[in-house]
């Protein structure tokens, strides 16, 4: 592994992250947006470490983390220089993280900075860490090549063969990098990926590609692909003997709606007094009664029958068994039908599919040749399948497979048919491809192509391939135009593909496809139904596509005052009035709801299956709107439960009182407990509750600021508060989310100046989605660093 993409994974990993302790800071000094916007363009300078850093460590920290035995393994005895912080990043990152949360000094140590010099330090640290000089040359960043996710891949056939397929399903499930399904490190290409991909592009070339008029298709049903009810025997031949009432009966898949042809192959013992009869049913209902006359002789029986698109039952039933062994003619004694096989032809009368019309809209003719209507065909299928312009050579290499097939006596349709596969499966279109023109050198920054700008901007706000309004502007060149671009964005948020980005970017943020996972317990919770659980996550979606189709602030986020609701939710909320299955806008109980944070999905899944979990609760808030990550806990953390056991405490409270008497674990605690009391009001499925257990639930806390709260909604105006936090948090989600990459040093002055448009503009959604398409990081990149450099 290179130096570069270590770099990457390392500071990837900890920039998204790794900010935290300065949010955490935040909780305990709330009133710093003056000092933000201040910092946003400065460094960490040299004269703040030798006359507030140094003199801090050397005072407060060599006591535990000198050169003798140091705690943790960490020793701050030979720090001299600034330029060791970052040659020692994963120490002073961990430091900075601990220091952030008021958890170093350990909170039982009499001797610790005050709390102006905390901040300073914190401050400094973040400074130092995280952030760059932003008036020079910046690095833009460098994406690892991306292949298609599930829902991409799926979006991506959808709007370029033409047809809805759920091929994908059968795909391995997708790895999360930072939270999100999209980003190029972890989407890796297993051999059993391949072989999907192989088997998937079979099916939907043949799917879009009919290699004969559906009129002329046929599917014969025969041996194991008939199925047996009642009395029957099978011969050698392949007939199914029908010796007493019963039927012989197949599965059919119709592809497309419309008039079918259905054929019977069947014969007959007679016996008595009648011929044998045949009923002909469809989906278990009657269509037609048969006789089938003469004796042991094959005839084909002929219905034609409208079927749905969809699986259908065809089946041919004996209804007219007769059995007499003592009569004197040994062929009068008993009667029997047999059948071999059932034939579905069509549908009848039905044009191609739209998807064949769009790809075959040339074939070969006395003034054209296989390869001319082969070229036509590629040519204008290629550019669109890769996202780019296309050689003259690549055209001619798919069309000569048209070309291929069809010397070797196979149709025309065939041939193209063949030819979307090897599309399919090309890397060209699985992958999303940026070229470089110095791949080898990290210090060259370039302005991405139009096409590959094409290809970003539709995969964020769509997860699927640009369309042809976004190719026309790249073939001409003019879509990186500032005025280009903000004009596409605005009418790209106003196609319903947008949606994506609830689907694909908020709910990952927000973890809301965890609920699916979530099983309160039954005999506690018996109203909490699948049909519950569904409510919870269209309420939650169809908040956010009011936020963001309306262009509102994201801070509704935090305290938005509306929700949805239908009349089964309702009722679990206890609002009044609704009636319904409809989801329909509502306002929310002022005293007892505010934001997402508030929402039944979100309390849900951030409860235990018996009881709610402050910690989880907690931890969700600090991980979702805060954007912080917690130190780990201590490798072993007695639970609660435990530790009331041996203490004799009852309530929830006096137990984590006493976990936070432990120094290892007060430091987190002192962050997450009041933030998971503020729930409190909600139980495990996110009904208001005034009681619990018998006794008032208390909701009250106090934060490491020292305000006070009693109840969600006082809380929610705490965390109100910190909205330049939360909005620096929305913005680094989204604009990993749009690179598909982990976010680096560098990007931190994309994000500051994100912020300050944020600020100025009321924090609209689409002023964030515009600073991130206009962005460097999202216009530029760079060469990557040669191997062994």
């Amino acid at each position: 592994m290179n130096s570069s993409l270590i770099l990457s994974i390392v500071h990837g990993r900890h920039v998204g992250a790794l900010y935290v302790a300065a949010v955490l800071l935040a909780l305990a000094v709330p009133n710093l947006h003056a000092a933000e916007r201040s910092r946003t363009r400065r460094v960490a300078d040299d004269k703040t470490f030798d006359t507030l850093i140094l003199p801090i460590v050397k005072k407060y920290c060599v006591d535990c983390h000198g050169k003798d035995d140091p705690k943790g393994k960490v020793s701050f005895e030979d720090l001299e220089k600034p330029s060791q912080i970052v040659e020692n990043r994963e120490v002073w990152v961990k430091a900075f993280k601990h220091m952030g949360i008021g958890g170093m000094p350990p909170t039982n140590k009499k001797r610790r900075p005050s709390r102006a010099q905390e901040e300073a330090f914190v401050e400094w640290l973040d400074l130092k860490l995280f952030h760059c000089d932003c008036d020079g040359d910046v690095d833009p960043g460098r994406e690892t090549i991306q292949r298609l996710n599930r829902t991409e891949y799926t979006n991506t056939v959808r709007d370029l063969i033409g047809i809805e397929t759920d091929v994908a399903k059968d795909f391995p499930s997708d790895d999360l990098g930072y939270g999100f399904s999209n980003i190029g490190d972890v989407l890796s290409l297993p051999p059993l990926l391949f072989e999907k991909y192989v088997g998937a592009a079979e099916k939907i070339a043949a799917a879009a590609v009919l290699t004969e008029s559906l009129e002329n298709r046929r599917k014969r049903l025969v041996d194991a692909q008939l199925k047996i009810t009642g009395g029957v025997r099978a011969t050698s031949e392949g007939w199914k003997v029908l010796y007493s009432s019963g039927s012989v009966y197949g599965d059919y898949e119709a592809t497309h709606s419309g008039q079918y042809v259905i054929r019977f192959s069947a014969m007959a013992d007679q016996a008595g007094p009648q011929v044998a009869r045949m009923q002909v049913r469809v989906d278990g209902r009657s269509v037609k009664v048969f006789d089938v006359p003469d004796r042991r002789k094959e005839r084909t029986f002929e219905v034609r029958q409208h079927l749905n698109k969809g699986r259908h039952r065809l089946e041919g039933a004996f209804i007219n068994d007769y059995y007499q062994p003592k009569a004197k003619n040994p062929h009068d004694r008993d009667r029997n039908l047999a059948i071999r096989s059932i034939e579905v032809q069509g549908p009848i009368g039905v044009a191609p599919p739209s998807s064949h019309r769009k790809i075959v809209f040339t074939r070969p003719s006395k003034g054209k040749s296989v390869a001319q209507a082969a070229r036509e065909i590629v040519a204008r299928l290629l550019p669109r399948a890769f996202r780019r312009s296309v050689s003259r050579g690549e055209v001619d290499r798919y069309a000569s497979v048209v070309e291929l097939a069809v010397s070797r006596g196979d149709s025309f349709e065939r041939g193209v048919q063949l030819a979307v596969q090897a599309i399919l499966v090309s890397p060209h279109f699985l992958f999303r491809v940026e070229l470089d023109p110095q791949p080898d050198n990290a210090t060259s920054h370039h302005r991405i192509s139009d096409f590959e700008l094409a290809s970003r901007l539709s995969y964020f706000l769509w997860s699927t391939m640009p369309d042809e309004e976004l190719f026309r502007l790249a073939r001409e060149g003019s879509l990186h135009e500032r005025k280009v671009l903000d004009k596409q964005v605005a009418r790209m948020l106003a196609d319903p593909k947008a949606d994506a980005l609830i689907e694909n970017f908020a709910s990952q943020w927000l973890n809301l496809g965890n609920l699916v996972e979530v099983k309160p317990d039954p005999k506690l919770f018996p109203q909490f139904t699948p049909a519950l659980r569904a409510d919870m996550i269209r309420e939650t979606k169809l908040f956010i596509r009011t936020v963001f189709r309306e262009d509102r602030s994201i801070l509704d986020f935090l305290d938005g005052e509306f929700t949805f609701v239908n009349e089964r939710l309702a009722k679990h909320y206890g609002i009044k009035g609704v009636q319904g299955e409809k989801m329909r806008r509502v306002s929310l109980p002022a005293s007892q709801r505010a934001g997402v944070l508030t929402h039944a999905s979100i309390l849900t899944l951030t409860s235990n299956p018996n009881r709610t979990s402050l910690v989880k609760r907690g931890a969700w808030i600090v991980n979702n709107v805060l954007g912080l990550q917690l130190p780990d806990p201590p490798a072993v953390v007695q639970s609660l439960e435990d530790g009331a056991k041996e203490s004799g405490v009852s309530t929830l409270r006096e137990q984590l009182a006493l976990h936070r008497a432990k120094a290892a674990c007060a430091s987190c605690h002192n962050t997450l407990d009041p933030l998971g009391f503020g729930m409190e009001n909600f139980d495990a499925i996110g009904r208001w509750r005034e009681t619990s257990e018998g006794k008032p639930v208390e909701a009250g806390g106090t934060m490491p600021s020292g305000e006070s709260f009693s109840g969600p909604v006082d809380l929610v105006k705490i965390l109100k508060r910190r909205r330049m936090k939360f909005a620096k948090l929305v913005t680094r989600k989204m604009l990993t989310y749009a690179l598909g990459r982990g976010l680096e040093i560098p990007d931190s002055c994309t994000v500051d100046n994100i912020l300050d448009d944020l600020e100025r503009n009321d924090f609209r959604f689409t002023v964030l989605v515009r600073g991130i398409v206009n962005s460097q990081p999202f216009l530029y990149r760079r060469g990557e660093a040669a191997a062994g450099k």
